[in-house]
């Protein structure tokens, strides 16, 4: 039976299988994080002692303030998670009654390296007297609870804990900025029986993120219209719809650099599904080297990972070859009126009356020639709409008016007006002429 200074140097051993790596010099260096790098000293600092350096107690005083008590063995654990994904040991596995092997021997050496703490922060602790900060005596009060008790106990315990450093079972949704991920929480998801309107876009949708949830098809998906249509908050709600994905919300910056760093991380994570969202790009600036050599170039996306591209602009040719391109009709006074029939449907109309679809589809369009909405689109059409929701005085008042013999419609020359204006900003007037042309060879 191993006694104390063999566990504890089993311990030293185990952190350096972890975390520590040759150097240009041949010497083992560490990671860089406070709680690996401290441990690091305070093991070497224990077993090999010397007068002219730091002691032990200098070390556990460094860890309390810095990660912090409560931080230090969740520190330690998270960066342990990564190692195991690193070694393709999943979050399954760890709490299996039958990991593999990988599994098996790294939990072992995590064993080692808890219960080596907790013999040394006790140690420490007992010797170090008044020179102890309160928070480091804390250190070691929650080793004792982690690593105590049997072998088969402590590997338990730590396996458990270790699953719960999976960021991917959570949070649904993260952000990815300087090859850092970040959860966060959007507020534009919405239940999928929330969006109205664009039948054949939502089943698209649909049809998509389903073929990917089923391991059909992973095949990019190019999403283009004007601006209000809803891209945005569309593709939020089928990522956090699908079972089992994960949104990534990715800056376009990262379609020229950073791809297949993060694309290699997602990677090992085969038990999850991610969905990348580069939203509102603008594909006449972006260099689209690094997509094209890593999306049906000379690499290929990895199985689990689906990117997803919106615009309100056109994607050239030779990205279109690489994706699937859905696109929104243009918002005028039909898709208005069809929007609003679902909304109707929705807030629990069996029959939906005619006049009462016009005549909210006037309103609307006589408060945007009152400046009260910027444009003529799906997302402030859902604006006003929302009005009628909050305000049943407003739902009777209108209800009777659309009862009447004579009721206004929305005003279809207001719809082309601006549809076009919005265009010529955006695409310019060469935009507008070839409409224009191609209008007119199908009317001959």
């Amino acid at each position: 039976m191993q006694n104390n200074s063999e566990k504890i140097q089993a311990g030293s051993a185990a952190l350096e299988l972890f975390f520590a790596r040759p150097g240009d010099a041949g010497v083992l260096e560490f990671d860089a994080a406070p709680a690996i790098r401290l441990t690091a000293g305070l093991f070497s600092s224990f077993l090999r002692p010397d007068p002219g350096r730091a002691a032990p107690h200098h070390y556990l005083n460094a860890i309390a303030r810095d990660p912090g008590p409560e931080n230090y063995a969740p520190a330690l654990l998270e960066a342990a998670f990564d190692v195991l994904i690193d070694h393709g040991v999943l979050p399954a596995e760890l709490t299996s009654p039958s990991p593999g092997p990988d599994a098996e021997f790294l939990l072992d050496a995590l064993a080692d390296l808890f219960i080596a703490l907790r013999l040394l922060t006790t140690a420490i602790t007992r010797s170090a007297g008044n020179r102890l900060l309160p928070a480091a005596r804390a250190i070691a009060g929650d080793l004792n609870s982690t690593a105590a008790g049997t072998r088969a106990a402590v590997i338990g315990r730590l396996a458990g804990r270790l699953a719960d450093c999976d960021r991917f079972s959570r949070q649904r949704v993260f952000r990815v900025s300087g090859g850092k991920l970040s959860a966060v929480h959007p507020d534009s998801a919405k239940p999928l029986d929330k969006f109205f309107g664009f039948p054949g876009v939502r089943a698209n949708f649909a049809e998509h993120f389903q073929a990917f949830a089923g391991g059909r098809s992973n095949i990019p998906l190019l999403v283009y219209s004007l601006p209000g249509y809803g891209k945005t908050s569309l593709t939020i709600s089928h990522a956090v719809a699908t079972p089992g994905a994960v949104l990534i919300l990715a800056a376009p910056e990262l379609l020229e650099t950073g791809w297949r760093p993060l694309m290699d991380e997602l990677a090992r994570r085969t038990d999850r599904k991610f969905v990348v969202f580069f939203d509102d790009i603008d594909p006449r600036n972006v260099d689209w080297y690094n997509f094209r050599t890593n999306v049906g170039g000379a690499f290929s996306l990895p199985d689990n990972v689906m990117p997803v591209l919106s615009s309100n602009y056109e994607f050239p040719a030779g990205i279109l070859s690489r994706g699937r391109q859905l696109s929104f009709p243009v918002f005028d006074e039909l898709r208005c009126t069809e929007m609003i029939e679902d909304f109707l449907r929705d807030f629990g109309l069996k029959r939906i009356p005619r006049n009462l679809v016009y005549l909210i589809g006037a309103g609307y369009t006589e408060e945007f020639g009152q400046k009260k909405f910027a444009e003529l689109s799906p997302r402030t059409l859902m604006r006003y709409l929302a009005t009628f929701e909050s305000d049943q005085e407003k739902r009777r008042t209108i209800a009777e008016m659309s009862l009447g013999e004579m009721v206004a419609k929305p005003d279809s020359e207001l719809f082309y007006e601006f549809n076009i204006e919005l265009m010529r900003s955006l695409y310019g007037e060469e935009y507008i002429q070839r409409l224009l042309k191609e209008k007119l060879r199908n009317l001959s």
